[in-house]
């Protein structure tokens, strides 16, 4: 409009309905940009974690490829089946919990990359819980099964389960390493150093795993999990108290009544894995492993 002294200008009217649109306008914007943050951010956290099972993935197949002979007598393969649990609780031994709520255990001798340079050593793979941290340089004795809560101090709470699904734990898969031990040649609790005399420490290799199973190619060839039985009273066909490889046991053909040595030419492993804590999609991971059979 023109004003009395000749002058343009706006009516109170036009300014409120100019503000009115601007702050409708501004709002779009920080929605559509507040949207596009929170996918970036949910996409990224997703390529991290799925980044880190395949890594963690091929880290145990190197480790696998490197693995004693199983005639060599000096082998120890230990496979052990687990449970999750809840936050509360580490995983539990126990039968039938598989692929969705597994918490297995593995355990063998192998050549394999320890720091700088190639090291016979004694590796596990286990979870503990996402609440846990590693100890450093970590407890040397470790029972041959699954994780002990006590010894693994307390890590960030708020990674010891789901959100959306309270009840559903959380876990970090761990890749331990122990040599052995010069004063005790029986005894694989020493930890591994480097070329520099550096302790090698334990390795968190994924972090939000619900479930890890472990399956093994059985004698009629297919994949068969850990589990319970009558021919498997420990839950494994390779217990602690008869591990694979050691040259005595019936796994190995030592003793009376032993039957033909076993041997396990092939893993499959499944890792089920979340993005984070929210789990908004999860994912399942899976890798067919072959072992040497020198």
């Amino acid at each position: 409009m023109r004003t009395p002294a000749g002058r343009t200008g706006f009516t109170l009217m036009e300014l409120l309905v100019s503000v009115v649109l601007m702050v409708i306008l501004l709002s779009a914007v920080t929605l559509v940009f507040m949207r596009t943050t929170e996918t970036v951010a949910m996409s990224q956290a997703r390529t991290t974690v799925y980044t880190n099972a395949r890594y963690a993935m091929d880290v145990m197949e190197n480790d696998l490829l490197g693995c004693l002979p199983f005639t060599s007598g000096q082998q120890k393969f230990i496979l052990q089946n687990g449970r999750t649990m809840p936050p509360s609780n580490p995983p539990a031994v126990g039968g039938g919990f598989h692929v969705g709520q597994a918490a297995d255990f593995i355990k063998f001798r192998a050549t394999a990359p320890v720091g700088n340079r190639l090291q016979t050593a004694e590796i596990s793979y286990h979870l503990i819980p996402g609440n846990r941290a590693l100890a450093i340089p970590g407890p040397t004795a470790l029972p041959d099964a699954l994780n002990l809560m006590p010894l693994w101090p307390p890590g960030d709470p708020d990674r010891g389960q789901t959100v959306r699904t309270p009840s559903r734990p959380i876990y970090t898969l761990v890749r331990r390493v122990r040599v052995q031990n010069a004063q005790n040649p029986a005894n694989w609790d020493q930890v591994a150093v480097d070329s520099f005399g550096n302790a090698i420490p334990d390795m968190e290799v994924c972090y939000f795993v619900v479930s890890f199973n472990i399956e093994y190619l059985a004698n009629n060839m297919s994949f068969s999990q850990i589990d319970a039985g009558p021919a498997m009273p420990g839950g494994s066909p390779c217990p602690p108290n008869d591990p694979l490889g050691d040259g005595a046991g019936l796994n190995d053909g030592i003793g009376a009544g032993a039957g033909v040595a076993l041997r396990i030419p092939a893993l499959r492993i499944t890792l089920v894995i979340v993005e984070d804590v929210g789990a908004r999609q999860e994912r399942q991971i899976q890798k067919e492993i072959w072992i040497p059979m020198g």
